[in-house]
């Protein structure tokens, strides 16, 4: 996706399918011990992630601390106690954050201005409150992101469905929705088991036509005025981010991240890719090997050395530590996968290996002295200060490797710009490409909506800005990691993005919702983008 910051408000508008469209696959088998299945290592991820996510809203502050509390998607974080002085941070909708005082000031555009922890002044106003039993923030709270978990939010696709701030009469539905007769009448066919197969109009395809059965409706009294964005409709291809669903007035209609409803029957739920990438230890090491777009072909060594093809496939999105050394039999290329006796097509394999050095020039524990760097990296200043994180990813391969300094700690698939890499002299966004170079992370958001005139992604998580307009974020609505899947920006599972917006610098402040990579943030992960 493409992002740009503007009055305050993070917007992502993206070029046709930022990210490409299309349903998730189910996962297939894991293959045989001792491979170890993408599942089975994204445990030690989930457990990594779990460990550093921050508690959200079900974290319960006690009583003693005084706190700000948010009602609303975006509540800055000033620098100074002063509305026109620009901001490092903000708190999203429904959390909260420690005050380092409770003396406020005075400040331009705000009677009272409280210093809250690590850093930064927030405005108390009709936006916040000190109260934590305020109607308005415990009414908002019940639909606020789950920012601890790889899915803060379920997620679907609009098959062109309205928004409304309120529940609608049935006539107020007739009005706003063509051709909805016939549309609920589709609806109730459907969820009796009465239309074949055959039959099941192209918008339905997919729908989750089923009722809520249960749940009150949202006290929509208490939500602000105001708290949604503006607009109200979301094309076919626009995601859709829901927190909770109730039934009223004849239909069934799910709470959106920004506490909007819309009708249950005009999205389709996606399902949720559950692909991981892996720790790298002492005992899981580079070089690894990714199955990419399908399963492949294992094969097994005769007798007499020729290479056999057998009747077993690894699954689609596997990882599969291999040695380093390449063999040639009958002039092919293969490479064994360790700990076992099976061996694999090198145009079958993407391979992630160590890189020599760092972008600041030291050499990468592990790696071999012969291995050629890239001749178009750029050398850079090393960190100052923090853990020297920086990543490496392959546009052209689909992966992606973090280091902590010398060490390489966790490598995974990707999914780039569909373009591939840009053509010299080309703004990378018009050819949806991923832009090469050494870059920085320059600012981290839990969740962001992402958004152009042709269709928008609704609180899209972790996203990190490292190149202008390009992101590294999760995306909730693909399951082709190493594919060429986005409009420019590096996609990354849910399971891995939230490891990895953990992982980076800097770290974002406890409760925090987004921040800016400035000064007194501290130092930066270096993001290298190659072919």
């Amino acid at each position: 996706m493409v992002s740009f910051l503007r009055f305050g408000i993070f917007l992502v508008p993206c070029l046709l399918g930022c990210n490409g469209k299309g349903s998730s696959e189910p996962m297939a088998e894991s293959p045989a011990e001792p491979v170890q299945s993408a599942a089975q290592l994204t445990d030690q991820a989930d457990a990594v992630a779990s460990a550093s996510a921050q508690p959200g809203q079900e974290s319960k502050p006690r009583p003693e601390e005084p706190r700000i509390y948010s009602k609303r998607r975006h509540v800055w974080i000033f620098y100074e106690p002063n509305a026109s002085g620009g901001w490092t941070g903000f708190l999203g909708l429904g959390s909260s954050v420690r005050l380092k005082s409770t003396k406020s000031r005075v400040g331009d555009g705000c009677e009272a201005f409280y210093p809250v922890e690590p850093r930064g002044w927030v405005c108390l106003n009709h936006k916040t409150t000190l109260d934590p039993n305020d109607a308005e923030y415990k009414a908002i709270l019940k639909y606020s992101p789950k920012i601890d978990r790889p899915f803060p939010h379920q997620y679907g696709e609009s098959r062109g469905t309205p928004r409304y701030n309120e529940i609608p009469t049935r006539e107020q539905q007739f009005q706003r929705e063509y051709q909805l007769a016939e549309h609920l009448q589709a609806v109730e066919k459907l969820r009796a088991g009465q239309l074949p197969e055959n039959e099941i109009p192209k918008s339905l395809r997919g729908v989750d036509v089923s009722l809520a059965g249960s749940g009150p409706p949202p006290e929509l009294s208490l939500f602000p005025r105001g708290i949604q964005e503006s607009r109200d409709y979301l094309k076919p291809l626009s995601t859709v981010a829901w927190s909770h669903e109730f039934d009223a007035e004849g239909r069934t209609w799910l709470v959106t991240a920004d506490l909007a409803l819309v009708p249950k029957d005009k999205v389709t739920p996606y399902p949720k890719s559950d692909f991981g990438g892996v720790l790298l230890d002492e005992n899981t090491r580079l070089p690894i090997a990714f199955t990419r777009y399908e399963a492949r072909r294992k094969y097994r060594r005769g007798a007499e050395g020729q290479m056999q093809p057998t009747d077993q496939m690894w699954p689609r999105m596997s990882i599969l530590p291999i040695d380093d050394d390449k063999v040639e039999v009958q002039g092919k290329t293969y490479y064994h996968v360790k700990a076992t006796d099976d061996w694999m097509d090198t145009e079958d394999a993407t391979v992630a290996r160590l890189s020599p050095v760092t972008p600041w020039g030291a050499p990468v524990q592990g790696a071999r002295v012969d291995a050629p760097r890239d001749p178009h990296a750029q050398t850079v200043k090393a960190p100052e200060g923090g853990r020297k994180t920086w990543v490496e990813v392959s546009v052209l391969g689909g992966w992606m490797v973090a280091y902590e300094n010398t060490k390489a700690v966790f490598a995974t698939l990707i999914a780039p710009g569909r373009g591939g890499i840009p053509t010299k002299g080309v703004d990378p966004l018009q050819t949806a490409s991923t832009p090469v170079g050494t870059f920085r992370v320059d600012g981290k958001f839990f969740t962001s909506t992402m958004a152009n005139p042709a269709f928008v992604h609704s609180d899209v998580p972790f996203a990190q800005n490292f190149h202008g307009p390009h992101v590294l974020h999760q995306a909730y609505w693909h399951d082709g990691w190493g594919e060429k899947r986005s409009a420019g920006c590096i996609n990354l599972s849910p399971k891995d993005a939230l490891w990895f917006f953990h992982w980076t610098e800097p770290m974002i402040p406890e409760e925090w919702y987004g921040m800016r990579s400035d000064k007194d943030a501290g130092s930066a992960t270096v993001v290298w983008v190659h072919r």
